[in-house]
């Protein structure tokens, strides 16, 4: 699943209204509710049940760049080809 925001972005602190903000956030985001998410997506109940058996300090952010394609380079030289699955 992907959040679609800039890259580098910080998540907040926890506070006495809010100490678990990383999963409040990825409940929120990968709603299982009516209306959905951003893209209008009902979630599973059973993706919630994961994220809620995540304790806080194991949700980790990492950013994902996208690189330009090496459509120009080309996949193979002789017999070797690049291939795989990011």
């Amino acid at each position: 699943a992907l959040i679609r925001e800039p890259a580098g972005g910080v998540d907040p602190e926890p506070t006495p209204e809010n100490p678990n903000p990383k999963l409040t956030r990825l409940l929120n985001e990968f709603n299982n509710a009516e209306p959905g998410d951003k893209n209008g997506d009902v979630w599973d109940d059973f993706a919630h049940e994961l994220f809620r058996a995540t304790k806080e300090e194991d949700i980790k952010r990492r950013d994902l760049y996208d690189g330009s394609p090496l459509l120009n380079k080309g996949w193979s030289k002789g017999q070797v080809a690049i291939c795989g699955d990011a």
